[in-house]
């Protein structure tokens, strides 16, 4: 038995250092900050907002005219069947030419499609934001059950000190005849059954790890306790869900896809409106049939309207109308969703609160039993059994105030996700990809009932 507990006790403390070439440790800050650089999830959608410029590019090209430089050569051999001789003409006709083509006027189109753009711009800017709350949340939650896995680790461990000690007393008033042998046959299948607590609770930090791993995407290294956040939590819950609706990305995100829905709606109307070109050509013609040699410069203004086509462009504005009460309808439905998970984490977070303080008292209590029946046992006014069962009830009440510990810190984590407020109170910063030029117009908050 004594074997065994130093065998806990070399594998419990290379379980705290689990990363012991970090001296300093790794907090919890640290950890997140390396998830927002290196989240699978977390670049691609950076990828693509990057590809989103793009597209804004793309759009203000229309703001420019486009040029053509065009080249041709060939071989042209005529015969002269009209007369007794055959004459034959070879000439290799050649022609260079430019090009210029500029939209001069087409009723704000461009500037509708550049609208849209930045519109889909922010759009993924804003839930780049939100997926890196998200991912920050991940990653506080596994990083802050790998820690409480090893506080419960350690009580399995001073459990089962306490029964090896329980035990060994036993042995001995057992051999002695004091106490009877059925009594230590007892001791000795609950000795079994701490042991066997401690041996779950050690493959719960190896589930830990591997969950830290998946998230973070390295494993723990020496990991630092983290302070409550309770400064940073709102005085209600009103306050909080306010905040979330005027914060949170996600709210920000449906928006922009609502005022990108918007121009596109604009740039459908237009095709009903003429437009204004201008275009420019350059030729040069070599061996040709007349004159053999010339060069010609041409210039025109083109005004279209579409008159008709199929009713494509009046199924197309109506299209657009029906995306914008869905992007709407969305927006909506963000909105509900937040206050959901801010009034839900909140309730957490007040639960967990209320639980640890009654949980201190328990354990205090539970404590000066425990002391109590120890002394008790001792001039034998209690039995063994007694102070097993204050023991055990000592350490469950240990590790209950441990879990809900945890769990009000993971719940003030959950409060400050819901309101868009996580990274930043963490005193972070978001990837770069996710900064957005200019801010939208707040979502207006749900009416309340």
């Amino acid at each position: 038995m004594k074997s065994f507990s130093r065998f806990l006790v070399v594998v419990g403390v290379g379980i705290l250092l689990l990363g012991a070439g970090n001296a300093q440790g790794e907090t919890l800050e640290e950890a997140i900050k390396y998830v927002l650089q290196t989240n699978p999830d977390i670049r691609a959608i950076a990828y693509n907002r990057l590809a989103r410029d793009q597209e804004v590019i793309q759009a203000r090209g229309g703001y420019f005219p486009t040029l053509d430089a065009s080249a041709s050569y060939g071989k042209d051999i005529k015969k002269d069947v009209s007369t007794l001789e055959s004459d034959r003409v070879t000439t290799e006709p050649q022609s260079k030419a430019l090009s210029l083509r500029h939209n001069v006027f087409h009723f704000g189109t461009t500037q509708s499609e550049i609208k849209r753009q930045k519109a889909r711009v922010k759009s993924e800017a804003y839930l780049l934001q939100g997926t890196s709350e998200n991912v920050a949340l991940q990653a506080s939650k596994v990083y802050l059950n790998l820690l409480r896995n090893m506080e419960l680790y350690e009580l399995a461990k001073e459990n089962l000190l306490n029964h090896e000690r329980i035990s060994d007393q036993m042995k001995l008033r057992s051999t002695s005849g004091v106490d009877r042998k059925a009594d230590l046959d007892q001791v000795m299948g609950r000795l079994a059954l701490a042991q066997s607590n401690v041996v779950v609770t050690n493959a719960n930090i190896a589930d830990g790890k591997t969950d830290y791993q998946a998230v973070i995407g390295r494993l723990p290294e020496d990991l630092v306790k983290v302070a409550p956040m309770d400064s940073a939590i709102p005085a209600t819950m009103d306050e909080a869900e306010q905040v979330a609706l005027k914060n949170h990305p996600i709210l920000k995100s449906a928006l922009a896809d609502l005022e990108a829905r918007r121009a596109q709606y604009e740039t459908a109307k237009r095709v009903n409106y003429p437009s204004l070109d201008v275009a420019v050509d350059y030729k040069w013609q070599e061996d040709v049939d007349y004159p053999e040699k010339y060069e010609e410069l041409t210039a025109s203004a083109v005004v279209r309207l579409n008159i008709f086509n199929g009713f494509r462009n009046k199924g197309r504005i109506a299209e657009t109308s029906h995306l914008i009460n869905e992007a709407n309808e969305i927006l909506n439905s963000a909105q509900r969703q937040v206050v959901q998970s801010v009034r839900l984490s909140w309730e957490a977070y007040t639960a967990a609160k209320d639980r640890v303080t009654h949980l201190e008292e328990y354990v205090k209590a539970t404590g000066a039993t425990t002391e109590a029946f120890a002394e008790q046992w001792n001039i034998g006014r209690r039995t063994m059994f007694d102070v097993l069962d204050t023991q055990a009830e000592y350490i469950t009440a240990k590790s209950d105030i441990v879990k809900a510990k945890y769990e009000k810190l993971y719940a003030e984590y959950r409060v400050l996700s819901g309101m868009g407020k996580l990274i930043e109170t963490l005193g972070l910063r978001m990837p770069d990809e996710s900064i957005v030029e200019s801010e939208l117009n707040k979502p207006t908050p749900l009416p309340s009932k």
